[in-house]
């Protein structure tokens, strides 16, 4: 046993130490709930990355350049 212990036990026992003290506590999981608008946002963001990723580094930098408000010469 220790007096500092901190991390999980089968993902639910949750050891922590707090300004008042050790803490044990029950983690309970959140729900991944999956409905339509949320498939949607991930399918839009997903497509995104990829055509994030399919771009070019000079593109990207152009975009990144925008993205800060900073000049940018063309």
């Amino acid at each position: 046993m220790s007096a500092d212990a901190r991390g999980s036990i089968y993902s639910s026992l949750t050891f922590s130490v707090r300004k008042s003290g050790q803490q044990v506590r029950w983690q309970k999981k959140q729900k991944d709930v999956i409905t339509p608008l949320r498939t949607a946002q991930r399918v839009k963001f997903n497509q995104g990355l990829l055509f994030w990723n399919s771009m070019p580094d000079n593109e990207k930098h152009y975009w990144q350049m925008l993205s800060k408000d900073e000049v940018v010469d063309l």
